[in-house]
C-alpha cells in the first residue's frame, strides 16, 4: 500500500468512527498531539482523546448523525473530503440551544494533514452560522422567491423529463433548470448527478450533464492533471477574489458554473457568471477591499481544494449590520471542480458567524440569553 492510499485509509476510519461512534478506533489513526482548527473552538490540541470527546459531545446532541464522503481527494500528506453533515436535533442541548428535533443538513470542507498513516492536523470548513439557524438558535435567512419565468421552466421541465429519479435539489434560474440527485442523505446513494437544462421557446433541452460515484468517494478524474486544475484556481484566487476582476471571472469560469454556498454536494446557491458575481459582490460591497491573504491548495484530477485566510475593511452594510470601519479577518475551506479548463463548482465554507461576532460582539451575549 502507498502512503497516499494510507492516508486516504486513515481518513476514512476516522470519519467512519464518527459515523459509528467507534470512539476506540481513533488512536489507531489519530496522532496523539493531533491538532484541530474549528470556526468555532479555534485551534485546540486534542488527540485521540479529545476528539472523541468533542465528536461524542454532537452525537450526544444528533444521535443519528452522520457523514457521507462523496470527494476525497489526496496529495502528498494531505487528504481533503468534501462531507455532507445530516442528523436531526434531538439528544442534549447544544451550543447552549435545547433540542428541537429539527432535521440538519449542511456541508463541510475539510484538509487533514497524516504522518506516518496518522492524522497530525485537521482544518474544518464549516458556516457555524447555517448549523445555529437549522438548530433554531439563530434567525434563518428567507428561501429564494422563484421567479413566474422561473416556475415556469420547472412546470416545463416536469413536463418535458419524466422520469422516476428523486432529486436532492431541483431550482430554477432564469430560464435554465438545475437537477441535482440523488438525495445524499439517503445511505445507499453510490452517484451524484447534475444536470443542467435550458428552457427556450416553449422547449426544454439539456445543455450539460456531469455525474460521479460516490461510493466509493470521487477521487478526481484521474486523467485529468492537478497542476492544470491548480492553475485555474490559484488564478481564480488571485485575480479574481482578490483581484475583483470579473472579466477574469468570466474567463476562468464555466458559463454553467454553479457555487454551492454552504458547502452541499447537491445544493444549488448561484448559477452562471452572473450569479456567481453576484454571490462575489455581495461580499465586496461589504469590504470593498477583501483579499485572501494567504491559502493552501490540495489537488487531485479535476477536484482542488483551497485552505484560505481574507481580510477586509467594513465599509458597507453586512447581511443586517451596518459597517463598523474596522477590520475583519476570517478563513475558511473551499472545494473546486474544474471541467474542460474552466470552474464548473464551488464548494464554499467561511465563518460567517465570526464575520457577524466581529462586526457587533453583543450578538454573542445576545445568543446567550436567548439560549
Amino acid at each position: 500500500m502507498s502512503s497516499t492510499e494510507m492516508n486516504v485509509a486513515a481518513a476514512t476510519r476516522f470519519i467512519e468512527a464518527f459515523n459509528t461512534a467507534a470512539w476506540d478506533e481513533l488512536p489507531a489513526v489519530v496522532a496523539a498531539d493531533f491538532m484541530l482548527h474549528h470556526p468555532m473552538g479555534g485551534t485546540m490540541r486534542l488527540g485521540p482523546q479529545g476528539m472523541a470527546h468533542v465528536w461524542g459531545h454532537f452525537k450526544a446532541a444528533l444521535p443519528d448523525a452522520w457523514h457521507p464522503i462523496p470527494v476525497m481527494i489526496a496529495e502528498g500528506d494531505y487528504v481533503a473530503t468534501l462531507l455532507p453533515t445530516y442528523g436531526t436535533f434531538t439528544g442534549d442541548p447544544h451550543q447552549g440551544i435545547a433540542p428541537t428535533g429539527r432535521w440538519l443538513e449542511y456541508g463541510m470542507v475539510n484538509i487533514v494533514r497524516l504522518e506516518g498513516g496518522k492524522l497530525v492536523e485537521g482544518w474544518f470548513g464549516m458556516d457555524p452560522l447555517v448549523e445555529l439557524q437549522q438548530m433554531g438558535g439563530a434567525p434563518a435567512s428567507p428561501p429564494r422567491t422563484l421567479s413566474a419565468r422561473e416556475q415556469e421552466a420547472l412546470a416545463l421541465f416536469h413536463d418535458t423529463v419524466r422520469v422516476a429519479a428523486e432529486y436532492d435539489n431541483l431550482t430554477a434560474f432564469g430560464d435554465v433548470v438545475a437537477a441535482l440527485g440523488p438525495p445524499q442523505h439517503a445511505r445507499d446513494a453510490r452517484s451524484r448527478t447534475l444536470e443542467i437544462y435550458r428552457a427556450e421557446d416553449g422547449a426544454l433541452s439539456r445543455v450539460r450533464s456531469h455525474a460521479f460515484a460516490t461510493i466509493p468517494p470521487y477521487c478526481g478524474d484521474l486523467g485529468l492533471d492537478r497542476e492544470a486544475s491548480r492553475a485555474v484556481v490559484t488564478r481564480f484566487l488571485d485575480e479574481v477574489l482578490t483581484g475583483h476582476d470579473l472579466e477574469a471571472l468570466a474567463e476562468l469560469a464555466s458559463p454553467d458554473i454553479l457555487v454551492h454556498p454552504a458547502a452541499m454536494p447537491c445544493e444549488a446557491g448561484y448559477y452562471g457568471i452572473a450569479g456567481a458575481g453576484h454571490w462575489l459582490e455581495s461580499s465586496w460591497d461589504a469590504f470593498p477591499d477583501l483579499m485572501v491573504t494567504d491559502y493552501s491548495t490540495v489537488a487531485q484530477g479535476d477536484i482542488v481544494a483551497v485552505r484560505w485566510s481574507a481580510r477586509g475593511t467594513s465599509t458597507g452594510r453586512f447581511m443586517m449590520l451596518p459597517p463598523t470601519g474596522g477590520t475583519v479577518v476570517y478563513s475558511g475551506v473551499s472545494m473546486y471542480r474544474v471541467e474542460d479548463g474552466k470552474i464548473a463548482e464551488i464548494w464554499d465554507t467561511r465563518n460567517t458567524l465570526g464575520i457577524l461576532l466581529q462586526l457587533n460582539p453583543d450578538l454573542a451575549a445576545g445568543h446567550a440569553e436567548a439560549a
